[in-house]
């Protein structure tokens, strides 16, 4: 996603209005918003499939299309031209009425998933983020698009999934919004992290584009200085009045920092592995030109544990994998990773 695009689009079209409306003594507030033909009775079916925890999550909504043809007529999205904070706008974006029936169907879906399999609301939490993680990644043009797009359309970029799960936590109680990192042209979804001996409200970021852990970074988001994954809540635009938190931020510490340890030991040993197979290569030239016992004896010795990293290497590389496919398994992940610690 080109959230920069995004970003001077909006400032562009904000522009050409300012420019257009000297002398104007009406001043426009108004705020992005669907005009729904009521007339207009089309609908469509919705697949929904994931993968959840160790099962796939499968089924379908039906939707009335009037509301997502609204949200693509021209003008839908249109920036007002005094007035409007970006809390206003991406808050018209998430809430807009005629998205009501998308996210009753929708959360109803999830709901009764949820209480079939006696989900916590961390878990839920985790529900909703793997389903719009699961939408492919696709850039779908300059403006925001509404959620019931992004939904029906099966598609859409950093922002346009970001605006779409900070609606649906929004509109399940939870403390929500989204962050914006215009300096690294991205966006985030946000939820509020509950964690033991916090002052300060803090949220945690949902990476949207990819399968992720809540609250792991994403790449292009990484400082230099300390990993950005908590930011404070006058950095996250909310878009709803939820106050529930999610509150199992420490299991996926535990999980990311467990992933860094096995990368560096991977990566540790793996310089031990070429210094070894340097000296195995000179030992066998050696023994190739005249045997000599203490050559051979040193070649058996590097060659076990040369074989050893290996072996180490491997089972690290198995753990590794089921981390960084585990985000949408987190308390089986974090189970497997303090069993072995």
């Amino acid at each position: 996603m080109e959230i920069l695009n995004k970003i001077l689009f909006f400032l562009l079209i904000l522009c050409m209005i300012t420019s257009s409306a000297v002398g104007m003594t009406v001043i426009q507030n108004t705020v992005p918003a669907i005009a729904a033909d009521p007339s207009d009775t089309s609908t469509t079916v919705v697949e929904i499939e994931f993968p959840f925890k160790d099962g796939i999550v499968s089924g379908e909504v039906t939707l009335h299309l009037s509301p997502y043809n609204g949200a693509k007529r021209e003008g839908a999205k249109s920036i007002p031209l005094f007035g409007c904070s970006p809390k206003q706008y991406y808050a018209a974006i998430v809430n807009d009425p005629a998205q009501d029936e998308m996210y009753a169907e929708l959360l109803g879906f999830f709901e009764g998933y949820s209480k079939e399999h006696n989900l916590t609301s961390d878990e839920y939490v985790e529900l909703l983020t793997t389903y719009v993680q699961n939408i492919p990644y696709k850039t779908v043009g300059a403006a925001v698009n509404f959620p019931i797009e992004t939904v029906i359309e099966n598609k859409g970029d950093c922002d346009d999934k970001s605006v779409l799960l900070s609606g649906l936590l929004a509109k399940s109680g939870y403390a929500a919004g989204v962050a914006v990192f215009s300096e690294a042209n991205h966006m985030t979804a946000a939820i509020k992290a509950e964690e033991a001996g916090q002052v300060i409200s803090s949220y945690i970021l949902i990476e949207t584009t990819r399968y992720a852990y809540i609250g792991e970074n994403a790449a292009v988001i990484r400082s230099r200085t300390k990993n950005r994954t908590r930011v404070r809540e006058d950095s996250v635009i909310l878009v709803g009045g939820g106050t529930a938190a999610y509150t199992v931020s420490w299991q996926v510490d535990t999980i990311l920092e467990q992933r860094d340890r096995i990368v560096e030991t991977i990566d540790s040993l793996s310089q031990e592995m070429r210094t070894l197979k340097t000296e195995i290569m000179g030992q066998e030239v050696q023994l190739a030109q005249a045997y000599d016992p203490a050559v051979y004896e040193k070649y058996e010795k590097n060659l076990t544990s040369y074989n050893e990293y290996m072996e180490t290497c491997y089972a690290y590389f198995d753990e590794l994998d089921v981390i960084n496919t585990g985000s949408y398994s987190r308390e089986e992940t974090y189970e497997m990773v303090a069993s072995m610690m």
